[in-house]
């Protein structure tokens, strides 16, 4: 962020956060002039408030009461000052608890759901997990598989088989009457000419290459991109999500209508799924803060969301997203991650 603030405004601007963070109320000079280290007055204080106010860094919700920083502002706090800290003890020994079951598992569902839970209780916020181990396999074959005798099939099941020699498969509804040798063809298309891709990459080639193929290729393109399209949003393992009722409790979300709002977004799966496809790759080098708007899925909600991705097995990934208020303790959400992770890497380390 390319803001250019002089010492006393930063100073401010940071024990206002602080403040801030700790009490959930707007912060007023006179607490700043208490917290601040140095000799400022309230007026010059005032002074300051106003300037950063003009820079959009803070908000004043009414006339006679304290400022609040904005998403700009915390944007600003963590990329200036936030250093990630270790768990404490009873943070610590809370998030062991989701490691439980950790050991010898291959994208266990059921681990996944309870490490989903014990992370949303012990930091206090939602926590959504999409594991990941399809969209990191790499295509070795692609069969499409008629699943009864309807001319054409009315389901088939598409079987993905991938370099590790793992082997997924999913069943669909043939909603565009491929009969039983397009779908045949479809598969030696795939197998032919995408092997060594991931299915999202698979499916953005797809999408790419319709343009300026000849008819009959293109149709077959176009059919394919359909297919994947559909295996792409539903094939990888479920959506987890847990801790809607913590962040419930939240100030922020106690009116009502906002917190009804919070948890219809929460109910839409495949967009959640979506946000943690597209941040899978960078959250597995560091912890990824999305703050408000930064966050192209809840743009218009006022949350914080922290994601990492881990690697549990040679072919089986998770990521998982801790949400919470703007509201949030960065310190120690992006080092409690950062240490959870490690902690999964140490114990569980993938074979190479």
């Amino acid at each position: 962020m390319n803001l250019n603030l002089s010492p006393r405004s930063e100073s401010v601007l940071k024990a206002l956060i602080e403040t801030y963070l700790v009490e959930g109320e707007p912060v007023g000079s006179r607490v700043l002039s208490k917290r601040i280290p140095g000799s400022f007055s309230s007026a010059t204080i005032r002074n300051v408030l106003a300037d950063l106010e003009d820079e959009a860094l803070l908000d004043q919700p009414h006339t006679s009461a304290g400022r609040v920083p904005t998403q700009k502002a915390y944007r600003y706090y963590v990329d200036r000052f936030i250093q990630p800290i270790r768990p404490d003890p009873t943070l610590g020994s809370r998030l062991t608890g989701a490691l439980e079951g950790l050991e010898g598992v291959e994208g266990d569902s059921h681990w996944v759901r309870n490490a989903t839970r014990a992370l949303s209780e012990a930091m206090k916020g939602i926590c959504i997990a999409l594991p990941l181990r399809l969209s990191r396999s790499r295509l070795v074959r692609l069969e499409f598989v008629p699943l009864d005798a309807d001319k054409p099939p009315s389901r088939i099941v598409t079987v993905w088989v991938g370099t590790g020699g793992e082997v997924e498969h999913q069943i669909m509804d043939n909603r565009w009457g491929f009969p039983a040798t397009t779908l045949v063809e479809l598969g030696n298309f795939a197998s032919a000419h995408f092997a060594g891709c991931s299915l999202p990459e698979m499916r953005d080639r797809l999408i790419s290459d319709l343009e300026g193929r000849a008819s009959e290729a293109q149709a077959i393109s176009r059919a394919l991109a359909e297919l994947a399209s559909r295996m792409t949003q539903s094939m990888d393992s479920p959506l987890v999500v847990s801790g809607l009722g913590e962040v419930g409790k939240c100030p922020e979300f106690l009116d009502p209508s906002r917190y009804r709002n919070l948890v219809e977004v929460f109910e839409q799966h495949e967009r959640l799924a979506h946000l943690l496809n597209a941040f899978a790759e960078a959250a597995t080098r560091d912890v990824q803060l999305l703050l408000g708007s930064e966050n192209p899925f809840f743009q218009e909600m006022p949350l914080a969301t922290a994601l990492t991705t881990v690697t549990i097995s040679k072919d089986a990934q998770v990521t998982f997203a801790l949400v919470g208020p703007l509201r949030l303790d960065y310190r120690k959400v992006a080092g409690s991650l950062a240490w959870w992770s490690g902690e999964i890497q140490r114990r569980n380390p993938p074979n190479v």
